[in-house]
């Protein structure tokens, strides 16, 4: 579970990091750190798509150096339907990376397992 410290600050955003399945540009996505392709605008979860799920979140955080305006773009993001139905990841945003980037804002987020996440220039 994430730290209760950013669960109410307007300077963080907690996401689940998505692969987009190849070739679809619509809603079918797979977790980082999982195997199932899901849809997120479906409304069902299995407790190991959950788990799939919330191995692959994280917190982005303002404080962190994640440009402000990246975090209010993720909070300003509805919750996916998927997401809104389980208490362990009903205040998450989506952020679906393709060839391991994510366009937000005015900036890219950049996925390397082993980096993490991290905005074009930070390496």
């Amino acid at each position: 579970m994430i730290d209760d410290e950013y669960d109410d600050l307007d300077t963080a955003v907690e996401v689940v990091l998505l692969r987009a399945d190849d070739g679809d540009r619509a809603v079918r996505v797979t977790p980082v750190r999982g195997m199932t392709s899901i849809d997120l605008t479906a409304t069902e979860l299995t407790a190991s798509t959950v788990q799939e799920l919330t191995d692959s979140a994280t917190v982005l955080s303002a404080p962190d150096g994640v440009p402000s305006d990246v975090v209010r773009a993720l909070r300003a993001a509805p919750v996916p339907p998927l997401f809104a139905t389980s208490p362990w990841l009903c205040h998450h945003r989506a952020l679906i990376l393709r060839d391991g980037r994510c366009p937000v804002a005015a900036h890219v987020l950049n996925y390397e397992p082993e980096f993490g996440v991290y905005v074009d220039g930070d390496l």
